[in-house]
């Protein structure tokens, strides 16, 4: 298993190769919407399995388990992108339990958690929140996650990596999770699924590739709409309703 050092360099230079610092809160999936090779897919996988990774030649394919929070799948898309840049396994399938896991699946939980809150980001942040308290409570979890788009499991592992809670602190943080967060005057997305319209969708490069070869003449009509379908596109093939599109 590799250190957390070497684990925080490949966050912090994956970081930067897309044009990001290592401060603040970034879009991972806006993020991996300009990997060329990349199609990302969303579908409810079940209990089981975070997400997936697997490499082709020329082409990469990342599934994401749509039925977990936004913040869980911000926190998983971080973890296959371990596996795309720095691992040498063709695919990997992804459990949902970041407790149990194989070394190589350690490495990548421990990437993703630096690639989504730096080290020195956090840092900075618990210091500006504790200003004198003696320990981190309830509503700064929730103030950081917040602050970094993570998931309430993955921030308080991390915290207690960091030493800034223990497992009994951690006990009351891990229910009423929705409830507190809205009454700290917060949104609730990132501890919900994606709406439902987005549960079952594909982005990246098969959309391109298909689009791609109508154009050509290499595909008819109809195969080109059996193939957007086939991605969950049905809203390519029936239309997009842009009428009410602001421009600025």
């Amino acid at each position: 298993m590799k250190n957390n050092y070497e684990l925080a360099k490949a966050a912090g230079e994956l970081r930067r190769r897309f044009g990001d610092d290592n401060n603040s809160y970034i879009d991972v999936f806006k993020m991996a919407y300009t990997i060329e090779p990349l199609t990302l897919v969303f579908y409810p996988m079940g209990e089981h399995i975070s997400g997936m990774c697997i490499k082709g030649s020329d082409d990469v394919l990342i599934a994401i388990n749509s039925s977990m929070t936004y913040g869980r799948q911000r926190f998983t898309m971080a973890h296959e992108l371990y596996h795309y840049f720095y691992d040498d396994m063709i695919t990997m399938i992804c459990p949902i339990d970041i407790f149990e896991a194989s070394d190589v699946e350690k490495n990548a939980n421990c990437f993703a958690s630096f690639f989504l809150t730096p080290p020195v980001a956090l840092s900075t942040a618990i210091r500006e929140i504790k200003k004198g308290q003696l320990k981190l409570y309830r509503e700064d979890v929730v103030k950081l996650e917040q602050l970094f788009g993570m998931s309430r499991q993955a921030m308080l592992v991390r915290l207690m990596d960091e030493g800034e809670l223990s497992i009994e602190d951690t006990a009351p943080m891990r229910s009423n999770i929705i409830s507190h967060a809205l009454l700290l005057g917060y949104d609730d997305s990132l501890y919900r699924p994606l709406p439902e319209e987005k549960v079952r969708m594909t982005y990246g490069r098969y959309i391109k590739r298909a689009e791609e070869l109508l154009n050509r003449g290499l595909i008819s009509d109809g195969k080109y709409e059996e193939l957007l379908l086939e991605a969950f596109r049905n809203d390519l093939v029936y239309g997009l309703e842009d009428w009410g599109e602001l421009i600025d």
